[in-house]
């Protein structure tokens, strides 16, 4: 009887002994593929909290999570206000300053008493590719009203970056150039994917060709490379490719065990908890922090289903998100203070075209002074009655970022857009879905079932000997 105990007991021990590798072995890999961003978020706010904020681009992206205090946001609103006071902003100064208003709760139609959205649709024309994917990200920051007959409406500027593609697959800050480059890339991208929700075919194609023009870009450390490899580019890629719903941490986009996000550790500057432009580089500095912090937040909220610039709803708040007091909230009453807009706008008639048909004639020809010609037909086939609320964003960006030495690199920006997932086209209708990995909650799942029906197959296979 001692001996059938033993045997007994020797036998459920190998099948426990069983479970387990069979339960570690099962799981894929790539389930465990998302990379936690939160404390390098947190470490990274602290670098630019620690002098006072200067960067559009920096202030939006610790808006989105939530480390603004009311004291930060009232100091800023200052700041904005003084600029938009001063001069007639444009460019790309005026797509930050619309992006920053928007993450601090201003009303971009109405600053100051100035609309500063119709200032990008009624732009006739831009100076470079990179400019209309700037406009394009400003004026998808939110349902604005905006005429279809205006020269710079969303659907003729999408239509512009369409043929603005280079035969590679990517795009060039400059539309005379004959080769992509990352940067260009995956700020279009970004602006892209504020659009590629519009059933827009041609939009959805160039999206594809500028995944996989990043997929072939990216080095063997899983960095990117513009003038050479730098945190900067890499940074960029990775704001374009989470802002059409591409998951740089799985699938191609994984090299030698590391991957993009992963990458960004390695520009870090441990004596102040700022990013350096190269590995290679003394110390940190601003510009390349900003790019990377504005990087780590677009994963960060790629993972919870939200974009880097998408501030649909965000109101009116002096409160702050984080370390605000009662004392900090002062000025509560939009009425108080001149050119500030309401927490909650009251419901309006937004025109959003369900389907705009753009004929694809538009030429972007760069000349000395950059003149751009563009020949738009515009139809629209419907409206749709929407509340005054939540607006999608992204960043812009001069020219293509760091294309040279650190000091020389141009102010580039953050991108942004839709939720993790990769676009495919209907006649009708644009279905998303995720086809860059297996997600943990598949994995999960798959995992279980698998090793539930082999632990079944033993136990019968012991007991019942068949």
């Amino acid at each position: 009887m001692e001996r059938r105990a033993v045997m007994v007991g020797k036998k459920w021990f190998g099948i426990l002994w069983g479970i387990v590798l069979i339960f570690v072995l099962s799981f894929p890999s790539e389930s465990f593929a998302a990379v936690s961003v939160s404390k390098d978020i947190k470490n990274t706010a602290s670098y630019f909290k620690s002098s006072a904020l200067n960067s559009d681009f920096a202030v939006a992206a610790l808006a989105k999570e939530n480390l603004l205090t009311a004291n930060e946001i009232k100091q800023y609103r200052g700041v904005l206000t003084d600029r938009v006071n001063a001069k007639k902003v444009t460019g790309t100064e005026l797509v930050k300053t619309i992006i920053a208003l928007k993450a601090i709760g201003e009303d971009p139609e109405n600053f100051q008493k100035q609309n500063l959205i119709k200032r990008v649709y009624d732009t006739a024309a831009e100076s470079s590719v990179t400019g209309y994917a700037y406009d394009l990200i400003a004026l998808n920051t939110d349902d604005y009203e905006i005429p279809s007959d205006a020269p710079n409406t969303p659907a003729k500027i999408a239509a512009k970056l369409v043929d603005a593609e280079l035969p590679d697959g990517g795009w060039s800050w400059s539309s005379s150039a004959k080769n992509s480059d990352v940067d260009s890339t995956g700020m279009v991208l970004t602006a892209l994917g504020t659009y590629q929700d519009k059933h827009d075919k041609d939009v959805n194609t160039a999206i594809r060709d500028g995944i996989k023009y990043l997929k072939a870009a990216e080095k063997e450390n899983a960095s990117f490379d513009n003038y050479g490899i730098n945190s900067c580019t890499t940074a960029q890629a990775i704001i374009g490719l989470v802002s059409v719903g591409v998951d740089p941490t799985t699938g191609d986009f994984v090299k030698k065990g590391t991957n993009p996000i992963s990458a960004l550790s390695t520009y870090k500057d441990s004596k102040n908890g700022g990013y350096k432009w190269q590995t290679t580089s003394e110390s940190s500095d601003s510009f390349s922090t900003e790019q990377v912090f504005q990087a780590l937040v677009a994963y960060d909220l790629f993972l919870k289903g939200d974009t880097l610039y998408n501030f649909r709803n965000i109101s009116r708040s002096d409160a702050g998100s984080t370390g605000a007091t009662d004392s900090d909230a002062e000025d509560k009453d939009p009425g108080k203070s001149p050119g500030h807009s309401p927490a909650a706008a009251p419901p309006r008639v937004v025109e959003k075209h369900t389907k705009e048909v753009v004929t694809k004639t538009n030429t972007i020809t760069n000349t000395k002074d950059h003149t751009i010609t563009h020949n738009n037909t515009t139809t629209k086939t419907n409206t749709v009655e929407k509340p005054a609320a939540a607006k999608k964003q992204t960043p812009a960006k001069t020219k293509t970022a760091s294309n040279a030495k650190k000091e020389d690199k141009p102010a580039t920006a953050a991108a942004q857009a839709p939720p993790a997932e990769d676009v495919q086209q209907e006649p009708k209708k644009v279905v998303i879905t995720k086809t860059t990995g297996v997600s943990p909650v598949h994995g999960w799942v798959g995992s279980l079932s698998a090793g539930a029906g082999v632990i079944l197959l033993i136990i019968r296979k012991k007991f019942l000997g068949v």
